[in-house]
Formats: C-alpha cells, sequence, structure tokens
C-alpha cells in the first residue's frame, strides 16, 4: 500500500514538472506605441488624477524670472531597444502660442536607450503680452519609423467625468496677477502686485509660497502677523524719513 502511494505521488510529481516546463511566459507582440505618460499615470502616483492637459502661470514668479523649462513625461507601451530612438511631435494648429515667441521645442526629441519613459522638455518664455492673454499650446504624438500611436482611445477620467487622449496634451499659460489663496487681506490690506512683490523682496519670501492655502508653512496666523508687523514699521519708516512708498495707482501703500 506505501509502494503504491509513494509511486503515485512520484508520477503526480512528475506530470506537474512536465507540464511548468512547457508553460512559457508570453513576450510582447505588438508594435511599440508611444504616448503621453500623464494620461495614464498620475505625475505622483497618489493622490493626484491622470491627466491630458495641464497649465501653469508665471504671476507669483520673481520679476527676473523670464522663462520656464516645463517637463512632458512621453511612455513606450512595448519594447525596451538599446538605441535612441526618435519621437515625433507636432504643434496643433488649435495652439495660440506662437513658436519663437511664447515656446520653443526641442529641435530633435528622443526616447533615450534602455527607457521605458523620457522627457519632452519645452522652453516657455515670459511675454509681457502674458499680463493680458492667456495662451495654449496642443503638442500631438505622431508615428513615425520606431513608434505607432495606437493608444488613440480616450478614456473616461472618473474624477472630472471628462475624456482625455493618450497622444494629445494641451498646457495652457499666462502670467496675470491675481490675488493668491495665501494672502490673508485682513491683516495685509488689499492686494496689489507692488506690495506683494516688495513684502516678498523686503523678507526673502517666496512668492510661490502664497499659492498656498492659508494655514499652511509660512501662512499661519503668526506668520501673517510678523509679515503685517514688518510691513508697517517699514512703511512708517520710509515715510518718517521722506521715501513715502506709493502704490502703482499713486495712492499711498497701506496696511490694516
Amino acid at each position: 500500500m506505501n509502494k503504491i502511494l509513494i509511486l503515485s505521488i512520484i508520477f503526480v510529481s512528475f506530470l506537474g514538472f512536465t507540464s511548468c516546463e512547457k508553460e512559457e511566459i508570453e513576450t510582447y507582440q505588438d508594435t511599440d506605441n508611444i504616448y503621453f505618460s500623464n494620461a495614464l499615470y498620475a505625475p505622483n502616483g497618489i493622490s493626484e488624477p491622470v491627466r491630458d492637459s495641464t497649465g501653469f502661470s508665471f504671476s507669483l514668479d520673481r520679476p527676473a524670472i523670464t522663462g520656464r523649462i516645463f517637463k512632458i513625461p512621453i511612455r513606450v507601451q512595448g519594447n525596451l531597444s538599446d538605441v535612441d530612438r526618435k519621437v515625433k511631435l507636432t504643434v496643433d494648429p488649435s495652439s495660440t502660442a506662437i513658436e519663437g515667441t511664447h515656446f520653443s521645442l526641442p529641435k530633435e526629441i528622443y526616447l533615450h536607450a534602455g527607457k521605458h519613459v523620457d522627457t519632452v522638455d519645452v522652453a516657455f518664455f515670459r511675454t509681457p503680452d502674458m499680463k493680458t492673454n492667456q495662451y495654449t499650446l496642443v503638442l500631438n504624438l505622431e508615428e513615425n519609423e520606431w513608434f505607432t500611436t495606437k493608444m488613440q482611445t480616450k478614456v473616461v477620467n472618473s474624477i472630472t467625468g471628462k475624456t482625455m487622449s493618450f497622444i494629445r496634451c494641451k498646457i495652457t499659460f499666462d502670467d496675470k496677477l491675481t490675488q493668491p489663496p495665501g494672502w490673508f487681506a485682513a491683516y495685509l490690506g488689499v492686494f496689489t502686485a507692488k506690495k506683494f512683490f516688495l513684502m516678498c523682496e523686503l523678507m526673502s519670501l517666496n512668492p510661490e509660497m502664497f499659492a498656498q492655502k492659508l494655514g499652511s508653512p509660512g501662512l499661519t496666523v503668526p506668520d501673517v502677523t510678523y509679515y503685517q508687523n514688518f510691513m508697517k514699521r517699514y512703511l512708517a519708516d520710509q515715510k518718517k524719513s521722506g521715501n513715502t512708498i506709493y502704490e502703482e495707482d499713486g495712492t499711498e501703500m497701506f496696511l490694516p
């Protein structure tokens, strides 16, 4: 009886071994598809939704800032390569931004060797007309000798209810300065660009900090109270010395 049981176990084990030997892992057989990574993968992988459009503003940048480099992630659905592969990227006619004036693209764009994910570095230039106009840049990925664009299917964004494209990316940008979320008017008074940048310059504050909500680091009530008292003393000292600080409209700069 024991001998029969042992032989049965050996036989079953042999069948399992031979079936495992015959099983093969399937490899990717389709063409290599290029697409914008953020349309399928959230930018930070956790809290942000996937997206096919984004935007930014120069408005909270210091006046000395004349441009930005904006990195757009691209990804391949397919095989890795041991050589750089050229990516075809074109500007959509619906764009309102002017190439050479508001932005510039690299002359050659590549998905570099050994990478599934790479970036397209777009240079944006800060121009005076951005203070009154908002511009858009729409980029399209197209097929070439290296990549196909079969991932054109638009998917529904469960958060916004909108559809997205894997091969079209829209960037909106301007330099319109409006009151940022972190400006506490009860302590700092009416928001003006001159007062805002003067305060940041005098106290070495990063203007982008005010893009956060009140209560964030640097924007608690004690922080804002300190900014208020500092500016009130500064304005009073300047006025006493005969150098009254005025707003752009000619009115005296004031804090509550």
